[in-house]
């Protein structure tokens, strides 16, 4: 379950916030698909997200469009039915508490991505991207055998970039997000194993 993970910060203008980006990838020994649902189930973020104490998904905001999705490794692009929707998101640090609403697409079964909706939260700029790809190897290092069932494995990979509103948000919250970014992998694994039991290694 090794991974990578780094935070920068990228300088802000005068009197402005610095933009702040976080990158990890690990693999989950889960499929792809059990892997995309956790981290799609955004109604339960509340349940198992480090500091988020609600989530609500405005689900009359549903919508789906066939689009052309380029997924990497892939030689072609394919047409998948993306959807996307809005959710409102509660922060808890002591002593603030933040609400933001955010604009989430899905892309099944390759990513997830949700954008800050600008205009009266904490951030002037919040990004978050989940990327999934199956991980294909075979345990002995040698060529897999077709006719014995390998267990699967899910590269996850995760970037957040965000900057805040106000200085005084940046200087009071900075800390938590970056506690928040590197627990969330963590977070996010420990409910896949929740859901779907300790895998049989093989």
């Amino acid at each position: 379950l090794a991974g990578r993970r780094g935070f920068l910060a990228m300088p802000g203008g005068m009197g402005r916030p610095r933009m702040q980006t976080f990158r990890e990838s690990q693999e989950f020994p889960y499929t792809r698909k059990e892997v995309f649902e956790v981290v799609a189930d955004v109604d339960r973020y509340s349940e198992f997200v480090p500091m988020c104490t609600n989530s609500t998904v405005f689900h009359s905001s549903w919508r789906t469009e066939n689009v052309v999705s380029r997924e990497p490794g892939l030689p072609h692009p394919t047409t998948i039915d993306q959807r996307s929707v809005q959710a409102e998101l509660a922060v808890g640090y002591p002593p603030f508490r933040e609400r933001y609403m955010s604009n989430v697409v899905l892309e099944q079964p390759w990513r997830i991505t949700a954008t800050a909706v600008p205009g009266g939260g904490i951030f002037t700029h919040m990004c978050t991207i989940w990327e999934f790809a199956e991980v294909v190897a075979s345990t002995t290092g040698l060529p897999a055998n077709p006719f014995v069932q390998q267990a699967a494995r899910t590269k996850v990979s995760f970037s957040i970039e965000y900057a805040f509103a106000s200085p005084l948000h940046a200087q009071a919250a900075s800390l938590v997000f970056d506690k928040m970014a590197r627990s969330n992998m963590a977070a996010y694994l420990a409910r896949c194993q929740q859901l779907y039991g300790t895998p049989v290694r093989q």
